[in-house]
């Protein structure tokens, strides 16, 4: 499993610059260490202290928030090699604001988030991970941003069109696959599945999009 664990932290954002090597000689001195989590089953809850960053090394998780009434607002969902818990092991109180969900049995490569920023590593080392540390906050919070300017719109639809023009700018592409089925969709836009289904049906009959399952292809602008 040695091999595929060094190539897993090459490809994260984490280790961005880092060769197999230098990947190899971080994880000798931080020890991580795998976890694995069954399908449905909580790798972060709500108010759980986390001092600790995550990449996900096999299976599928959903990053979500409950509110007092106990709707569910989904953030992102989580692949390899994407990483979770740096934003939040990076506050004064470490505690957790979201529930991370596993959608299918997944495993997860864990590092002290202490010992990644500390003396520990060499100089050199450090400062590239501080680095791409910064990269991934500042990342995090441009995500942060496209969700609130999404949930501002008062029509659906303008909902639905910022968040397909969003992926289709990521891809370059006006046609593209979207990571969310149809009720994980309906949760990120914070409107009803049913609503959601009809107003795509209704953008797909008047020729503005086209889609098949998750599969859209963007026709034309509002």
């Amino acid at each position: 499993m040695g091999n595929k664990i060094f190539q897993l932290m090459n490809r994260s954002k984490l280790f961005q610059g880092f060769s197999l090597e230098e990947c190899k000689k971080i994880y000798n001195i931080i020890q991580p260490e795998i976890k694995s989590y069954e399908k449905n089953e909580n790798i972060i809850s709500e108010g759980d202290r986390v001092d600790f960053v995550g990449i996900i090394y096999t299976g599928k998780v959903v990053n979500e928030r409950l509110d007092f009434e106990g709707n569910i607002s989904l953030q992102q969902i989580l692949i390899p090699p994407n990483i979770f818990g740096f934003d939040i092991a990076a506050t004064p109180s470490q505690l957790s604001p979201i529930n991370l969900k596993c959608l299918e049995d997944t495993q997860v490569l864990f590092f002290s988030y202490s010992k990644l920023i500390n003396d520990d590593a060499p100089a050199e080392d450090r400062i590239k991970l501080l680095n791409n540390l910064i990269t991934l906050f500042a990342n995090e919070n441009i995500r942060r941003m496209y969700k609130i300017e999404i949930l501002t719109q008062k029509s659906l639809r303008k909902r639905i069109m910022l968040y397909l023009n969003r992926i289709a700018q990521k891809e370059g592409s006006n046609s593209f696959k979207i990571p969310l089925d149809r009720s994980q969709l309906a949760q990120y836009l914070n409107v009803n599945r049913s609503a959601l289904s009809a107003e795509l049906s209704k953008m797909k009959r008047e020729g503005l999009i086209d889609f098949e399952k998750n599969q859209f292809s963007i026709n034309k602008g509002l």
